[in-house]
Parts: C-alpha cells; structure tokens; sequence
C-alpha cells in the first residue's frame, strides 16, 4: 500500500473513533449528583497570634431542627377577591367643579392615535405634538356658523387612577377676529380654558368619537413615552396597617373617594369635608338579574349565601390624610375594635378596585 494511503486511512479511523469517543456515555460522566459526596472539613487552623477576623464560612449549614407545628391551630387567611369592572370598556366625562375629563380604558399608547383619528376625522389640522409630555395641539380654527371666532385646542392625555386606564384633558385658548381689522392670536396657553363651553363642546365631540370608535386598537410607539406610574397604591405603614395611597390633589381625591364608596356597595351614612372623614356601612346589593358582576363575584367568593361574609352591615370610618405627593386612605371601625384577621384589606381593595 503507497505511504499516503496508510495516512489517509489512519487519520479516518481516529476521526471516527473521535467522534464515537464525544458520544459515549462512560466517558462523559454525570456531574449532577456529585453534591451528595460533599464533605465537611475543618476550619482552617490559623498560628497563633494572627487575626482571624477577615476568615468565615463561605457557605455555612444551618442547625437541624425538628420542631413542627402540629398541634397548633392556624387558619388560612382567604384570599383577596376578584372583582370585576362593571363599567369597563366605556367612555365616561368625570366633572370636579370647572373642570372635566374623559375617562377610558386602555393605556395612553393605545389612546394616543386613537385623538389623532377624531382630529384627521374632522379635519383639524395638527400644530404640535410632544408624546413625551402625552400633548397634542391643534392648529387655529374658524367656523362658518361665526367667522369671526378663531380658537385651537390642546389635549393632554396621562395615566389614569387604575392600571390600564387613560384620562384626557382639554384646553380652549380663543381670541375674537372682526371682519376688516387685523388681530394678533395670543401667544401661548392659558391656565384654564377662555372659554369654558366650548371646552365642554369639544370633551362631548372627543368622547363621542372614541365611544363610537371603542373596537378600534393600535398603539403609538412615541406615545409609549407618556408615563404610566400609577396613581393608587395599596400598602402598609410601619406597625403594618394597610393603608391607600392615593398620588392625587385632596379635592380629587375627596370626589374620587365618594364615586369609590357608592359604587363599591357602601352606605354613606354621614361625612364631615372639615374633618375629612367618610362615616360608612358595607351594605352591597348583589344584583339578581347580572350574572359574573362585581357582586356576583364577591358573594361567590364567600359561598352560596352573602350572609357568609360576616362583614356585610358593619360601619366604618375612612379617614383622608393629605400626604406630601397627594393623599392617603385609611380604615377604622366604628364600634373602635380591632379588625378581624384580612378585614382591613378586604374593605380598602374594594374601595381601591372602585376609584377612577
């Protein structure tokens, strides 16, 4: 056999047998279970007179210990309820004095292009639009029924109170421009709208167009840059009582807090706005003729029968505490006792799943 040949077939044969080698299981061991073998060993003997301040275990064993808890009583706390939004996938106008807003479900991404669309609808024409700061303004309008009237109008779109909600805010800024005489548009936005019925004009036209458009969805990247940090927050202060905290003005609050309690099935009995207190019972009405409701929902939790829920009839107080970025909600009973074991909770997330 020529010399080159001889090589050729020695280096298939170790290529081949290489690659039988990498496949075979005894000699790929496994590793998984080498932890079993560990052992302990002993501290390390440090000579004396040297420091053994900078030497500890690296992974030290816990003691063993056989205490068990039999015999003991414990009940399982019940888990918070589900509740479902009976008012979820509407278009609602929310009024607090002079100033009103569109509520709606879905993030401001998705409600962005959405106030794009009425504008291109109605042909408006867009002047500025800044997603970052969710604001976009309209360019100076005339109108055939008052050719003399010029006005443009900002929308401010931001983060609802709930999780996936949006709210959007209207400014009118209008000026007068006669027949003949040259007027300059005033520069900039006011505080509040110039005119506060052409506002309202313009809130009912928006929240038609987005009632009547509510199977649409898209989403605006740019817009993606509105915040989204909510607004209502469930948690507990330093000796662990759970409280609301509510990143709103104590005048919205207030009014968010009152909607909160009717329809969250509570009874106000009384109030003081002075001393900021809601006087309350838990009295819901589950409804007979809606099935999967909020009450629905509820009832089933506690079993076939409501009265299962021993808190139904009770009275509450529900104190507002203004706080340093917005306002906290915190819970009392009337009668002064301590609340049952998951009590507290249970009424303050009603009440947080029914602000807006």
């Amino acid at each position: 056999m020529r010399p080159y040949l001889v090589l050729l077939t020695a280096a298939l044969t170790v290529s081949t047998s290489g690659c039988s080698w990498i496949g075979m299981d005894d000699y790929v061991r496994d590793r998984s279970d080498d932890y079993r073998k560990a052992e302990a060993i002993p501290e390390m003997d440090v000579p004396e007179g040297l420091s053994t301040s900078s030497i500890e275990s690296l992974y030290p064993i816990p003691p063993a210990t056989n205490e068990l808890l039999i015999g003991t009583e414990f009940e399982v706390p019940r888990p918070a309820p589900l509740l479902g939004d009976d008012q979820a996938n509407q278009v609602r106008i929310q009024k607090l004095g002079n100033e009103q807003w569109i509520l709606l479900d879905g993030s401001p991404s998705e409600i962005w292009p959405r106030i794009r669309s009425f504008l291109i609808a109605n042909r408006i024409a867009i002047e500025g639009e800044d997603p970052s700061q969710g604001l976009i303004d309209s360019s100076w309008l005339a109108f055939k029924s008052d050719p003399t009237r010029r006005e443009k109008y900002r929308y401010r779109v931001e983060q609802g109170i709930q999780r996936n909600s949006t709210e959007i805010y209207v400014l009118q800024s209008g000026y007068m421009q006669p027949e003949g005489v040259e007027v300059e548009p005033p520069q900039g936005w006011p505080e509040v709208s110039n005119d506060l019925e052409r506002e309202a004009w313009m809130v009912r036209e928006l929240a038609g167009y987005l009632a009547e458009t509510s199977e649409q969805s898209s989403v605006s990247l740019l817009a993606q840059g509105i915040s989204t940090t909510n607004k209502v927050y469930m948690t507990r202060v330093a000796d662990g009582t759970p409280i609301i905290d509510l990143r709103l003005p104590f005048e919205r609050a207030w009014a968010s807090l009152g909607r909160s309690l009717s329809r969250g099935g509570f009874t106000t009995d009384d109030l003081n706005r002075d001393a900021q207190v809601y006087y309350i019972t838990f009295n819901p009405e589950p409804d007979e003729e809606e099935e999967g409701g909020i009450w629905d929902t509820m009832f089933g939790w506690w079993g076939d029968d409501a009265e299962n829920n021993p808190w139904i009839g009770r009275a509450y107080r529900v104190r507002v505490h203004e706080a340093e970025e917005g306002v906290t909600v915190t819970l009392e009973r009337d009668d002064n006792n301590a609340f049952d074991e998951g009590e507290a909770e249970f009424i303050l997330g009603i009440i947080k799943a029914n602000l807006a």
